[in-house]
Order: structure tokens, then C-alpha cells, then sequence
């Protein structure tokens, strides 16, 4: 459980580092810094990264995805491969690890790290971190897999170069090259949303709590 809840913010924080350029265009505000912008003045946002196929039992293909939610102060990561899907919600009183689609049992942990801090204010420090280090440079049509892009190119000035692609205004592919480790990292995109259904951060109503059971388990395995 502390994996999924380090994963989720990991998540949350390399997402705003990603779209966090200081970048200035002569005619037309670029959809990277609009996403941008948007992103420095909502309270919620949510984004699924697809993370490749995989064949459950060896037989059934399925599709491997990540989301990450943010909304106020709270934050939830969940994990999904086709039907099979965790996910995990910080509260005041802890963390919440659950099944959405057998919601009768959860396990927690009773310490939230987060607890007392100002999420959107870890989001905009780690924006401002990577401000200014990276620059727009130019637009342009790009085809790949029969798929005709529009691509936003930016970089740090030195090495890495980061490409932008997106259909219409909806943001499916980061591409970015480091020539000085010669090397090549892509995120694929399933969907950004700047609203995020409360349901997503709720606990089951009426689940059994778990975690006495599992620690007195773990308890017994190390004994």
C-alpha cells in the first residue's frame, strides 16, 4: 500500500513537472502553455497514462493504465488492467487501498504523509522548478501509424528535446530525447480531465476493514 501511494505521488508530481515551460510563442499561445495555464488555476485534475497490453491468466488482453486524481488536498491512484483495478485514497484518517469493483473489504494505513499539507502548493513548487529551463521552438504536422499529429517541439536550450503531440486539442503522446545519453522516453496519454467525479476519491460505503486481519497475517509469516 505505501507503493501504490508512492507511486501516486510520483504520478501527480512528474505530470506538473512535465507541462511546467516557461515557453512564449509570436502569434498564438501554444496548447502546451493553454494546458499549462489551466493547469495553474484549477483545484482538480486527472490524468491516465496507458502503460501497454498485457494478457490476464495468460489468455485475455488487456490494457494497462495508470490515473492519478487530484482535487483539493486529496489524492488517488489507481491501477488497472483490464477488469482488475486497485486503487488507493488519502483521508485525514490514513490511506485507503480498495478493489472499485468488489468494494465490499479496503485495507488502510493510519498514516497519511500528506496529512497538513497544501497539495496545489506541492504541485505549483515542483512547476517552478522545471520553469524557464525549457523552451518552445516550433509546430508542426507529424504522421505516425497513420495518425497525423499536431506536434509542439521544445527543449532545455542543451540536450533534451520534449515533442507534444496532440489530436485537435486533446493532448496523446510525450516524446522526449536526451542526445547527451542518446536516449528516447515516451508517455502515452488516455485522458486529461480538469474534472474529476467525486466518487473517485470515496471510501466503499459499508466495506469491511481488512487491515487487522492482513497485519496479523504479515505478523505470523515473519514470526
Amino acid at each position: 500500500m505505501k507503493k501504490f501511494f508512492s507511486i501516486s505521488l510520483t504520478f501527480a508530481i512528474l505530470f506538473v513537472s512535465l507541462f511546467s515551460i516557461n515557453a512564449f510563442a509570436e502569434d498564438a499561445l501554444p496548447k502546451t502553455d493553454a494546458l499549462l495555464d489551466r493547469l495553474e488555476t484549477a483545484t482538480e485534475v486527472s490524468v491516465t497514462i496507458k502503460s501497454g497490453e498485457t494478457k490476464l491468466f495468460g489468455v485475455i488482453p488487456a490494457k494497462i493504465t495508470n490515473t492519478v486524481a487530484v482535487k483539493g488536498n486529496t489524492v488517488a491512484y489507481e491501477y488497472s488492467v483490464g477488469f482488475i483495478t486497485a486503487r488507493v485514497v488519502t483521508a485525514d484518517d490514513g490511506i485507503y487501498a480498495y478493489m472499485p469493483t468488489l468494494p465490499f473489504f479496503y485495507v488502510k494505513m493510519d498514516r497519511n504523509p500528506l496529512e497538513g499539507a497544501d497539495i496545489w502548493t506541492l504541485v505549483l513548487d515542483a512547476a517552478n522548478i522545471t520553469q524557464g529551463f525549457i523552451a518552445y521552438r516550433e509546430s508542426y504536422e507529424e504522421t505516425v501509424d497513420g495518425v497525423t499529429y499536431y506536434v509542439e517541439k521544445y527543449d532545455d536550450r542543451e540536450f533534451v528535446t520534449s515533442k507534444f503531440y496532440y489530436e485537435g486539442d486533446t493532448l496523446k503522446m510525450l516524446k522526449v530525447e536526451d542526445s547527451s545519453t542518446d536516449s528516447i522516453q515516451y508517455t502515452y496519454f488516455e485522458d486529461i480531465s480538469f474534472d474529476v467525479d467525486d466518487s473517485f476519491f470515496s471510501i466503499p460505503s459499508g466495506a469491511a476493514d481488512l487491515s487487522p486481519i492482513l497485519k496479523g497475517i504479515f505478523a505470523s509469516l515473519i514470526k
